[in-house]
């Protein structure tokens, strides 16, 4: 079976982990995540994952939030 195409993600931390982000950033490689971008002061992690791996970075202690990044945001007019 081919390995999922590998999608842009952003992942929050929760507040009580905010003081150990590399240990969460450790715990997601794990699961398949590749850091691209670290925001420790507000807690958001920017990366890649294989699609079909997304769903278990829910799972990993200290994520409050992981989703694909989204590109289709619009402006009001």
């Amino acid at each position: 079976m081919a390995e999922s195409t590998l999608v842009d993600i952003i992942v929050v931390v929760d507040e009580a982990h905010r003081d150990n982000m590399a240990g969460v950033v450790h715990n997601l490689q794990q699961k398949g995540f590749v850091l691209k971008q670290s925001l420790d002061a507000v807690g958001v992690l920017a990366g890649t994952i294989a699609t079909a791996k997304l769903p278990e970075l829910a799972a990993v202690p200290g994520v409050s939030a992981a989703e694909q990044e989204r590109t289709d945001y619009r402006t009001q007019q």
